[in-house]
């Protein structure tokens, strides 16, 4: 079944096992796993704030556009904002053939008729890069929706949640760009009626019928349309003069879009071309994308290895390269890493490639291959015997963990528990990251190149270079300690640990296998994360590395806590100040200042919470001048706060006061707007217990715009609270 009327639990793998139970019936829609139905019809709505965004994100539609009148019309009935119904239409048909034009089409052509705006998921990107598709899409979209990172919630379910929270309010168009499976689809429906999901999938999806999804089937070109198309790309006198071959050229590209355009690519790129020639070539060619059975596909291939033949050596040589590259889009610093030319050779060779239609330039300084045409281009690699294949996977994997190294540097400092050296990897390479936006610079780039990221350690590990794979698995935790990427994180160490062993590096073993418990416990899975520790504690303590051995203590204390909000709290609460205690012991004797400074802020919130205040205090005191001297001024904000509620908690309203003010100012002036809105909501809790209303009301106010600002779900809480102030 699709998954349209069920939940999504945070034990179910998206796209594979979220099935679908029940129908829709008239203007009822179900989402998700509910007690209850969700009524997309004559539903009360709050007004839309004007600050909140709306989202642009279907890509505009390029270049030249046939025949699709068919398929427009179908779609113009199901783009009504005013049905008073959430409708979902999947396009579908064979690759290549033009669905996702089509939709981007239809969407520009409603331009204006949704205030909700739309947004765009593209499955293919987020599959190929390995991610959990479903959780990360659902992230992007509530960034859209204006949800700041920190506030995003990290399991399926609350991200769901939060999604038809935040599109309640206006009609949107949200279109889903190759869908794999029926159940990729159900948490990227809104809630708000009026609303309407494009699919497009090289599959049926036939389970989502059951919901009444609406499918447009999208044909591939007749050859007349073909011959139109043709003839747009490379000009109109290419048909005048042979129209016999160029309807002949047509079919031979089987109705494809992608090979028509490369064809007609070729005809312009070589004006002494005749049709008929270019014909002759691709019935000569009998090989080519022989995995992909359906109509059309050996013609797709001749065509390729026509326009393949005719590339100068070093853009066939980059071509041939670039299909060998295992992850998703690419920029041009990669495409540079990869070659044996100059920069500019190499970015000539690129452009070759772009100009005959084999790359697609995203115009973001980016770049990308079809899925057909990078399959062409590899299997010219394997074909040829080309002996560069492991070179250039090894190249692949050198370029991003050098950048991710310098990015972890970049982000976390160079006082950080690394067990690799970074002069191994860096060498006397100047880093790319630098100056006053280092930090940001480096976290967009770790961001942006996660899918490629997950790709090349995946790839890396499968070629058995174990010492990359476990070095890069190390570096992208600066990504996932920062933006929270929680089930890649987990699935990242998992191959790191597993490089480590087989590398025979036991202490990255450690650091990795233990590290990711930090993920386990924002996921919910405190057992894992147990579990985790209790394999890496025994092993810290063999490696003689006491710097790992106290990080590991500040993790097995860090899981008490979180054990301590659910169950037993007094007995967690005891171990885990005596995990601090250890780890504080060993960061002294290893002299790491950065290490025993956060330790101390931890083990005095979890004295605090025990409610040892005299003793919190000091511990918090003493780490606050310690992180002071590291420095880290997000740190040393958050531990004013903790000695702020320590003083209201020994009956000191007065200090209390002072200190959270002082919090407030020092995390204002480092920008770090999610700890200022929870030291602004404690400063309005002990302002509230000395009856100060008008500085409660007044923190709670300043919290309220920052966690607006943030989508955050704090939102209603936060007014609720002022509301109350006002009776």
């Amino acid at each position: 079944m699709s998954g349209l009327g069920r939940g999504n639990g945070e034990n179910e793998s998206p796209g594979v096992h979220n099935d679908l139970s029940g129908t829709v019936s008239g203007a009822a829609f179900q989402i998700g796993r509910f007690d209850g139905q969700v009524y997309l019809g004559e539903q009360p709505h709050r007004p839309a704030s004007e600050a909140d965004p709306v989202p642009h994100e279907v890509p505009v539609p390029l270049g030249e556009f046939v025949n699709r009148a068919r398929e427009l019309s179908q779609t113009r009935t199901l783009l009504d904002p005013e049905s008073g119904r959430v409708r979902v239409a999947v396009f579908t048909g064979l690759p290549g053939v033009g669905k996702t034009a089509v939709v981007q089409r239809a969407v520009a052509l409603a331009d204006g008729a949704y205030p909700g705006g739309e947004l765009y998921v593209d499955f293919a990107r987020l599959r190929e890069g390995g991610g959990a598709a479903v959780n990360d899409g659902l992230a992007d979209c509530l960034r859209a929706l204006g949800v700041e990172e920190k506030v995003i919630p990290p399991t399926l379910a609350a991200r769901s949640n939060l999604y038809r929270t935040r599109t309640r309010t206006r009609p949107m168009v949200v279109v889903l760009d190759d869908v794999a499976e029926p159940a990729e689809v159900a948490p990227f429906v809104p809630s708000s009626a009026g609303s309407t999901v494009l699919v497009t999938s090289n599959r049926q999806l036939s389970e989502l019928l059951l919901d009444e999804a609406a499918v447009v089937s999208v044909e591939p070109l007749s050859d007349e349309s073909g011959v139109e198309l043709l003839g747009a790309l490379c000009g109109p006198h290419r048909g005048a003069d042979e129209p016999e071959a160029m309807r002949e050229l047509a079919g031979l590209c089987g109705g494809l879009p992608v090979a028509l355009r490369v064809a007609a690519a070729r005809l312009r790129s070589h004006p002494s071309l005749a049709v008929a020639d270019l014909v002759a070539e691709v019935v000569a060619e009998d090989s080519g994308l022989a995995p992909f059975e359906f109509p059309g596909a050996a013609q797709v291939s001749s065509v390729l290895s026509a326009c393949y033949r005719d590339l100068p050596s070093r853009a066939a040589r980059l071509y041939r390269t670039l299909g060998c590259f295992p992850g998703t889009d690419f920029d041009s610093d990669l495409v540079i890493a990869l070659g044996d030319g100059s920069p500019a050779e190499e970015r000539r060779a690129l452009a070759v490639l772009v100009e005959a239609n084999l790359v697609i330039d995203k115009g973001t300084g980016r770049y990308r291959m079809h899925s057909l045409v990078r399959r062409h281009a590899r299997g010219c690699a394997d074909n040829e015997g080309d002996p560069r294949r492991r070179d250039v996977l090894g190249r692949t994997a050198e370029h991003f963990l050098r950048r991710a190294a310098f990015a972890d540097l970049a982000v976390m400092g160079p006082g950080r528990l690394r067990i690799t050296e970074h002069p191994e990897v860096l060498g006397d390479e100047p880093s790319p990251f630098s100056g006053d936006a280092a930090k940001q610079d480096a976290l967009e780039w770790l961001d942006e190149e996660r899918p490629n990221l997950m790709a090349v350690l995946r790839s890396a590990l499968d070629e058995n270079e174990y010492r990359t794979s476990w070095q890069l698995a190390e570096a992208m935790t600066a990504l996932f300690v920062n933006l929270r990427y929680l089930e890649d994180w987990v699935e990242s160490s998992r191959l790191g640990v597993w490089a480590a062993r087989l590398d025979e590096a036991p202490q990255a073993a450690v650091r990795l296998g233990s590290f990711v418990s930090r993920a386990y416990t924002d996921l919910g899975r405190l057992g894992d994360a147990r579990a985790a520790l209790d394999e890496a504690l025994p092993r810290a303590e063999a490696s003689g590395n006491p710097r790992l051995l106290a990080s590991v203590w500040e993790l097995v204390g860090r899981l008490h806590d979180e054990y301590a909000r659910t169950s037993d709290a007094e007995a967690h609460r005891e171990k885990a100040v005596s995990a601090y205690q250890r780890a504080l012991e060993l960061f002294a004797a290893s002299a790491d200042d950065r290490g025993t400074a956060f330790v101390m802020y931890f083990l005095g919130r979890s004295q605090l919470a025990r409610g040892n205040q005299r003793e919190a205090l000091a511990t918090l005191e003493n780490a606050l001048e310690r992180i002071r001297a590291v420095p880290d001024d997000r740190m040393a904000g958050r531990a004013l706060a903790a000695i702020g509620l320590t003083h209201h908690a020994l009956g000191d309203g007065e200090k209390a006061v002072a200190f959270l003010q002082r919090a407030i100012d020092q995390l204002v002036e480092g920008k770090d707007d999610y700890y200022e809105a929870q030291a602004r909501e404690d400063l309005a809790a002990v302002a509230g217990q000395r009856g100060e209303r008008e500085l409660q009301r007044e923190q709670l106010r300043r919290a309220l715009e920052i966690h607006v600002r943030f989508g955050s779900p704090r939102v209603d809480k936060l007014r609720e609270a002022l509301d109350d102030l006002s009776r």
